[in-house]
């Protein structure tokens, strides 16, 4: 008993049509906007709690300086030490807070990367536009 060959062709599979997937694209770059977004208010938070902690510490130095002289007695050393602790806790603060939310932005644009890459709406032209990988 012989069998016929199978015919094997180097044409790839044929594709189904790629539906108009304009609203899952505008989707997509809108939730980027807002993953871009929280990184953007994280570095806010963080700019914000360094310049508190400068201006804080600034208060300290004035108050050391206006307060403070070689004859002075210890007690006296706890308000520019305490400003100048509140000035390290302050920014240590915002600066953890801001790195927290910088972390959950990047972490959404990962999952929104992911998500784009598997999407069966989109074509490759149309991953690269909303990923901004042109």
């Amino acid at each position: 008993m012989t069998t016929a060959p199978i015919p094997i062709t180097a044409a790839p599979a044929p594709r189904p049509e790629i539906i108009d997937s304009k609203n899952a694209s505008d989707r997509y770059q809108e939730a980027y906007l807002h993953a871009g977004s929280m990184v953007q208010a994280g570095d806010l938070i963080e700019t914000v709690g360094w310049t508190l902690g400068i201006i804080i510490f600034c208060g300290a130095i004035f108050a050391a300086h206006t307060v403070l002289t070689p004859e002075t007695p210890a007690a006296d050393w706890l308000p520019p030490a305490s400003l100048t602790l509140g000035a390290i806790i302050t920014a240590f603060f915002f600066w953890l807070v801001g790195e927290l939310v910088c972390a959950r932005g990047e972490q959404w644009k990962a999952s929104l990367d992911s998500a784009v890459n598997s999407s069966p709406f989109l074509s490759n032209a149309q991953r690269a536009k909303v990923m901004a990988l042109r």
